[in-house]
């Protein structure tokens, strides 16, 4: 039993050496230093190992290198190159790491510094020509100019019929992968001009392979993957959303690329101060994180997690488009009882206010001036001021000292304290009205929601200027109401 134990520790030992990934770089004229190896993700790049450069050699060795582009950090500049392969040999030049490099073993890499050498050849003319083509005259030199574009155009062509060789030539090397993400989809002459738009937002990935995670390991990802974001899909909730589960259904799990992608959409869309953006937030946190099987989000704490799947229980019924959660409270006499879901109005601002928060004081008064302005213009509306706090008395004086003249409602401390008297004895109202700050997210104040006659949420997350612009838009009027800018100079002062 010792015997064949020992064998077979020997023989997995030599399977692991087998496995050995080796890395050479011997850099001419660099010093003995400290360099490293970085990986890409997206478009960023991060430690991956590290080594000593001795006569500018420097060798790299592990058992894996995930798959992708990395770089070669000197301290003061780094070349890229594919990893693909378990021995990668480069040599080149502390003067210029692209032109002077020669691979000599990594047939990955060969491919990879030949296309290099041909892009940059072909930049070289490019910029030439531009150059002659801008020192013109327009007038004087138009044939000359027709005929530098020509040959820029020829350029163009030339450079994708190499990309096209390289892929075809290629179909199995990472290198060609990358490369086939980096062109251009071509959109068929037979597409009517006024569905090109929609044809290359819905054929945009086309060339990328999500299933594919060492993609992600790349700028070219990156880079794509962000134009398209940012140039290519409409910015609204549903759009986003739409474009985006069919990209992420696709990812495997638990890899950088479900990391990269989840983490994209989340700094640039679920943190955004855009309205209505918080619906993102809720349609990928229901598809990915927080799913009744198993999340995607497999780098979340376990904690983390359950916050932003509680966060979304919150926020989905108050999302765009949602019917406002019902609001039933009494006015300042504690003896009439509004309901907000009764009124007949085609549009409802319910304000959300605490005499003791020093922006309400500020705001109040704005909105004042709006609703008054409304009313003499005889706009169907009305405004719903819900006091938050169980302090009746200094509510109540604040609403005289500032003549509120619009609907004030409140729950209030007996209301609170004996909920069950006056939902099922005297049925004047209901529990989901009792708890408004729960069912509205009321974490801070003000907070104005803007509804339609179907108490459907129009607007939110608003200040008076903002309500004032929002209604020239859905009722075709003027609205004189502008916020001084002097004022609005003084809030971003005293909030810093």
């Amino acid at each position: 039993m010792l015997k064949k134990s020992f064998f077979t520790i020997l023989f997995i030992s030599s399977l692991a050496t087998q496995a050995q990934y080796k890395l050479e770089f011997k850099v001419n004229g660099l010093k003995d230093t400290t360099v490293l190896l970085l990986k890409y993700l997206g478009d960023k790049l991060y430690y991956a190992d590290t080594a000593e450069s001795k006569n500018g050699k420097a060798i790299f060795q592990k058992p894996y290198y995930e798959g992708g582009i990395y770089a070669f950090y000197t301290g003061r500049g780094y070349f890229e190159f594919i990893m693909n392969e378990k021995e990668i040999v480069m040599e080149t030049t502390n003067d210029n790491f692209n032109k002077d490099m020669v691979v000599k073993k990594s047939n990955e890499n060969k491919i990879f510094y030949d296309y290099i050498k041909f892009i940059g050849d072909k930049r070289t003319v490019s910029e030439r020509m531009i150059k002659e083509r801008d020192a013109l005259d327009k007038t004087k030199d138009s044939l000359r100019i027709k005929e530098i574009n020509e040959s820029l155009s020829n350029l163009d062509k030339e450079v994708k019929e190499y990309q096209r060789s390289v892929v075809a030539k290629n179909p199995t090397t990472l290198v060609s992968k990358i490369l086939k993400m980096s062109m251009e989809i071509e959109i068929p002459e037979s597409i009517p001009d006024s569905l090109k738009g929609q044809y290359y937002r819905e054929h945009y990935f086309d060339n990328f392979d999500f299933t594919d995670k060492r993609l992600a390991r790349s700028p070219v990802f990156g880079n794509k993957f962000d134009y398209y974001y940012k140039n290519v899909v409409y910015q609204i909730p549903d759009s986003i959303l739409k474009y985006t589960f069919p990209i992420v259904d696709q990812i495997p799990d638990s890899s950088d690329m479900m990391k990269f992608v989840l983490n994209y959409i989340h700094t640039n869309y679920e943190t955004s101060n855009l309205m209505g953006m918080d619906a993102v937030y809720v349609g990928m946190s229901k598809r990915y994180y927080c799913p009744p099987v198993k999340n995607k989000g497999f780098w979340y704490p376990e904690q983390n997690l359950k916050d932003r799947c509680e966060r979304t229980e919150k926020l989905e019924p108050l999302l765009l488009g949602k019917v406002a959660p019902p609001v039933t409270l009494a006015d300042t006499s504690e003896k009439k009882w509004i309901n907000v879901h009764a009124l007949p109005n085609k549009h409802v601002v319910l304000i959300f206010w605490d005499p003791d928060c020093g922006h309400c004081k500020k705001e109040i008064p704005k909105l004042l001036k709006v609703y008054h302005e409304l009313k003499a213009k005889n706009v169907d509306i009305e405004f719903v001021a819900v006091g938050t706090e169980l302090e009746n008395d200094k509510w109540r004086k604040f609403i005289r000292e500032n003549k509120m003249d619009w609907l004030n409602i409140s729950d209030f401390p007996d209301a609170n304290k004996n909920a069950g008297k006056y939902v099922y004895e005297m049925k004047v109202t209901d529990y989901k009205s009792l708890n408004f700050r729960k069912e509205y997210d009321i974490f801070s104040t003000p907070q104005i929601y803007l509804l339609d006659e179907k108490k459907e949420i129009v607007a939110k997350r608003l200040d008076a200027n903002n309500l004032a612009r929002i209604l020239e838009i859905r009722l075709k009027i003027t609205i004189d109401y502008k916020e001084d800018p002097k004022d609005k100079d003084k809030d971003k002062v005293e909030h810093k």
